[in-house]
């Protein structure tokens, strides 16, 4: 199972090397610090003991997940270890759900959520580069194709049922699965999302808040053509195709085949999970946070009134990129302020643009104007402008 798993990988990032690298950035929401679903059992002397315990493992392992959905994976390797007596420096609160308690044994889920800049400090400390800028939401339509047509919406789709069952909503990019319900089945249908058509497949992104939507086409082949449960002559055999709604690319088709004994539904499974971590990688390093990198701009910011400078100020201040705004000038229409940024300028750019600002050239300094008043990315930084 691990050599299929290695060989899926592999065969994914082939299939995938026409996603871009970048895309639309969100602010890292309140949920980026949380993990949820964390399934704790323990065993000891009494159920007290068993409870303090197990409680103890789940925010540990907790702590592990998110360390591991921020950082890249070749660096997994590197992650700190965190034990029991020092797990609560980075524990803000957690929920308890589902308990099932012995007399020497307790079992429960958790959700928990961590202290941002603890964590921060854990990742910097070991000299770790990581993300934390979550992708606007991508809309995925799971297409299943087998010799009774194609299939899209949930009944009679096991491919629908695989990303249902399987796609992790706590990751840096944000995949979204409709509802499946009357109202998505007459915005499209199978026939649409495989062709790609444009109006249909933007009328369900709109649903969803997402400008963004990609089909998946998975389809059975060799000894596993039938539905997902029917008995297969072999290993199960799956190809998958991938298609971005309005992207213009090369949609090729790579075929994985399971191990023996397994299941149509498990290859689907694994390719599920596979694909988001695939995707989520290229995002995670395209949005890395380098602490090795950084410079120091001086800005002027043109105000109207006091309550301006407030709001912009806070947004600066909610920027991860973003290490120190000082204010070195403030006047009734135009604050001056040093603002030392985390990476390069490339970077501290689209994290303006995610707050509606832009940079523009005005003779030899900058000024931070809303967006659409400010230049284009990439133009040439000015003699305020330095690296560090």
């Amino acid at each position: 199972m691990a050599q299929s798993r290695v060989l899926m990988a592999l065969a994914l990032a082939g299939l995938l090397a026409w996603w871009p690298a970048s895309g639309t950035q969100a602010q890292g929401g309140a949920n980026l610090f949380q993990v949820s679903g964390i399934e704790v059992d323990a065993t000891a002397a009494d159920a007290v003991a068993a409870r303090e315990q197990a409680l103890l493992q789940g925010q540990i392992e907790g702590l592990r997940r998110l360390m591991r959905r921020l950082v890249p994976a070749e660096e997994h390797a590197r992650l700190p270890s965190v034990g029991p007596t020092e797990i609560e420096r980075y524990v803000q609160n957690f929920e308890i759900a589902d308990e099932q308690v012995a007399s020497n044994r307790y079992l429960a889920q958790l959700t928990v959520r961590y202290e941002p800049d603890a964590v921060r400090g854990l990742l910097q400390g070991a000299a770790l580069s990581y993300a934390e800028t979550t992708s606007e939401p991508i809309v995925v339509l799971p297409v299943y194709r087998s010799s009774g047509g194609a299939q899209l919406w949930p009944d009679n789709n096991p491919w629908w049922q695989a990303w249902a069952e399987h796609l992790d909503s706590e990751r840096l990019l944000r995949l979204v699965l409709p509802l499946g319900d009357l109202q998505d089945m007459a915005t499209v249908t199978a026939d649409q999302a495989m062709t790609g058509d444009q109006s249909a497949l933007a009328a369900l992104g709109q649903r969803y808040g997402s400008d963004d939507v990609l089909v998946v086409i998975a389809t059975p082949r060799g000894g596993a053509t039938g539905p997902a449960g029917e008995a297969a002559t072999g290993p199960p055999v799956l190809q998958l195709e991938m298609r971005r709604a309005g992207v213009e690319q090369a949609n090729p088709a790579e075929t994985f085949q399971g191990d023996p004994g397994q299941s149509l539904d498990e290859l689907m499974a694994e390719a599920v999970v596979g694909l988001q971590d695939t995707l989520d990688e290229r995002w995670k390093n395209a949005n890395l946070l380098r602490y090795d990198q950084g410079g120091l701009m001086v800005v002027d910011i043109p105000i109207a009134q006091l309550s301006d400078w407030v709001e912009i100020s806070r947004g600066l201040e909610g920027l991860t990129e973003v290490a120190d705004v000082e204010v070195a000038t403030f006047a009734r229409d135009n604050v001056r302020a040093e603002i030392r940024y985390i990476g390069d300028q490339v970077r501290f750019e689209q994290a303006l643009g995610r707050i509606g600002l832009g940079l523009s050239r005005k003779g030899e300094s900058w000024q931070l104007l809303p967006t659409g008043e400010s230049r284009s990315p990439g133009e040439p930084a000015s003699a305020t402008s330095t690296s560090s």
